[in-house]
């Protein structure tokens, strides 16, 4: 089965993954504790997308991805590498 995304949604995965890049790139030039920095960016990034969304009047669709659905893929990264972080600790 073949899924074809459009152009919206696209742009979403896209900024994704340049978030995660960028968030990997701070957290690696931060102190000590890498896993907390890279989280801390991503829930950064969550709540700028949410307000971004806000703003923009989206909502979240079943057909497409937009700025809501990062939000929910930010946030669930960035709980996830909390978690992480405190259960190495």
């Amino acid at each position: 089965m073949h899924i074809e995304l459009d152009q919206t949604s696209r742009a979403t995965i896209n900024r994704f993954a340049i978030k995660c890049i960028v968030a990997t790139l701070i957290a690696m030039l931060s102190g000590p504790n890498h896993l907390l920095s890279a989280a801390y960016c991503f829930q950064l990034y969550a709540l700028l997308m949410a307000a971004v969304a806000v703003l923009t009047r989206q909502r979240y669709s079943a057909r497409s991805l937009n700025h809501w659905s990062e939000v929910l893929w930010l946030a669930f990264v960035s709980a996830g590498l909390q978690l992480y972080a405190h259960a190495i600790a």
